[in-house]
C-alpha cells in the first residue's frame, strides 16, 4: 500500500505528535508499504529519507515566514538565555518578528498557509499516487483542509489530540467547534482515536452513528529501541537522586507548583535531591523556584530528540505532569514506561485519564493537586526506587496495545480492508 501522512506541521525537530506518525510510518515501511509524511516547516524545510525508507517532506511556507524563521532558529542558537530568545530576538530584529507574529495568527492560517498547504497536498497527491491519505490531528492545516478538498483518495483521520470535546481552548463544547468535527468526521473513510476520546464519542448524542467507523488505537511509544546515541543533556551526579521531567512546562495548564512546592520539603530538610526539567519553559513558577532553589531545580533548554532518550536513560526517576484536560493523555508516559524507569506522577484533576495507566505501572508513586502531599512518602518511594528498573518484556505485557507493531497492525488492516479488490 501507499499511504500519505499529512501532518499539517513538521518542524526541524519532531514534536510528539509527528514522532508517533513517524514510528507507525517506519513499521509500515519496513512491512513493505511506501509512506510519505508532510507538514509546513517553517524554518529550513527540505526532503529526506529515512533508513526504514519513509519519505519526509517538510513543505516551506510563504518566503518571508522560512527566512524569519530561519533566522530566529540561529539566533536561538547563539543565545545565553533560550527562554527569553524570543524577547530579545524581536528587539534586535523587529520586521523578522513581525513574521514571527504573523504565522500563528488565523488570518495567516486560514487565508495564507492553509490554501498554500492544500496546493501542496494536491500536488503530492498527483506525483505518489496513494491508496489512503490520512490527516492527522490538530486541525490547522492536516484535518479541515484536506478533508474538505476534492482529493478523490478515501481520507482517514488519527485524532491524537481532543478538538470538539473538552479541550483545552473548548472546555465547554462550543457547538461550531463540535459541528465542524462532525463534518470532517462524516467525510472521512474512517477515524483512528484514543480509547478515552472514544468512550466520550459514543456518549454523546452529537457523534450518533460517527462511532461505528472508529478505532481505539493507543499511543504507539512502548518500544525497547529508543535512540539513545546522543550524550545526556544533564551530567548528573549520582551523589543526588536525579529527577527529571522532558516536556513543555506552562503555569495554565501543567503548572509545577504543586510538584515543587512538595519537593521544597525535601530540599529544606537537605535531602540529595534534585529536580530537572528538560524542554520548552513557559512557566513562572518554574523560574520562582529555580531562584529559591538553585541547588536543586534546574531548566535545560530543548533539545534533540537522540539528546533526550538519552537524558531519560541516565536519570533516577522520570517525571510527569498530568494535563488538566479529561480527555487527553501525555503520550510521554509510554516513553517512560519503555525507559522501565520509575516514574513521579502528579495527577491534577480527579478523573484524570493517564491515571489508569499509572495505575498499571509497578514503579510509580503518584501525587494528587486535591491532597496534601505526604514528604515522608514521597522520600521513601525516591530512596527505594533510585536503582530499580522493569524489564522492557514487563512493560510490553502491561501496555500490548500501545506497541508500534499492534497500532501499525490496526492502521494498515483498516486502511486494507477498504481498498476495493484488485486495486
Amino acid at each position: 500500500m501507499k499511504i500519505l501522512f499529512s501532518v499539517g506541521e513538521i518542524e526541524k525537530d519532531f514534536n510528539a505528535n509527528t514522532k508517533i506518525v513517524l514510528q507507525v510510518a517506519e513499521k509500515l515501511a519496513l512491512q513493505g508499504h511506501s509512506c510519505v509524511i508532510a507538514g509546513v516547516c517553517s524554518a529550513f524545510p527540505c526532503d529526506e529519507t529515512t533508513a526504514a525508507g519513509v519519505v519526509i517532506k517538510r513543505l516551506p511556507a510563504i518566503a518571508p515566514v522560512v527566512k524569519s524563521s530561519e533566522k530566529f532558529e540561529r539566533f536561538v542558537l547563539q543565545s545565553a538565555d533560550r527562554n527569553s530568545a524570543r524577547r530579545q530576538f524581536v528587539k534586535k530584529h523587529p520586521l523578522a518578528g513581525v513574521f514571527q507574529f504573523i504565522r500563528y495568527t488565523p488570518f495567516y492560517r486560514e487565508k495564507t498557509e492553509q490554501p498554500r498547504y492544500l496546493k501542496q497536498i494536491k500536488q503530492l497527491v498527483s506525483d505518489f499516487a496513494p491508496d489512503a491519505v490520512v490527516c492527522v490531528c490538530k486541525p490547522i492545516n492536516s484535518l479541515e483542509t484536506v478533508i474538505n478538498s476534492d482529493i478523490q483518495v478515501p481520507m482517514y483521520i488519527w485524532q491524537l489530540d481532543p478538538w470538539g470535546l473538552h479541550r483545552l481552548d473548548n472546555p465547554d463544547g462550543k457547538a461550531q467547534i463540535i459541528a465542524r468535527e462532525i463534518s470532517a468526521f462524516t467525510k472521512a473513510a474512517h477515524i483512528f482515536t484514543t480509547p478515552v476520546l472514544l468512550k466520550q464519542y459514543s456518549e454523546h448524542k452529537e457523534y450518533q452513528g460517527l462511532t461505528e467507523k472508529m478505532t481505539a488505537v493507543e499511543f504507539p511509544n512502548i518500544r525497547p529501541d529508543y535512540p539513545q546515541a546522543g550524550k545526556a543533556a544533564v551530567n548528573f551526579d549520582k551523589d543526588y537522586i536525579n529527577l527529571l521531567f522532558s516536556g513543555i512546562v506552562a503555569d495554565e495548564y501543567r503548572s509545577p507548583r504543586y510538584l515543587l512546592k512538595s519537593l521544597s520539603a525535601l530540599f529544606d530538610t537537605g535531602e540529595k535531591v534534585r529536580i530537572y526539567f528538560m524542554g520548552t519553559n513557559s512557566s513562572v513558577t518554574l523560574d520562582e523556584f529555580i531562584s529559591r532553589y538553585p541547588d536543586n531545580v534546574t531548566a535545560v533548554e530543548k533539545v534533540d530528540v537522540n539528546t533526550a532518550f538519552a537524558t531519560m536513560a541516565a536519570a533516577d526517576v522520570l517525571v510527569n505532569i498530568s494535563n488538566i484536560v479529561d480527555n487527553q493523555v501525555p503520550s510521554k508516559i509510554f516513553d517512560y514506561f519503555s525507559m522501565g524507569k520509575p516514574v513521579l506522577n502528579v495527577q491534577k484533576i480527579p478523573d484524570c485519564p493517564a491515571q489508569p495507566y499509572f495505575d498499571r505501572y509497578p514503579l510509580r508513586y503518584t501525587m494528587k493537586e486535591n491532597e496534601i502531599s505526604d514528604s515522608g512518602k514521597l522520600t521513601e518511594f525516591l530512596y527505594n526506587t533510585k536503582d530499580r528498573y522493569l524489564d522492557f518484556s514487563q512493560v510490553a505485557r502491561i501496555y500490548s496495545g500501545a506497541t508500534v507493531d499492534r497500532v501499525s497492525s490496526q492502521i494498515a488492516d483498516t486502511i486494507s480492508a477498504n481498498i476495493p479488490q484488485g486495486e
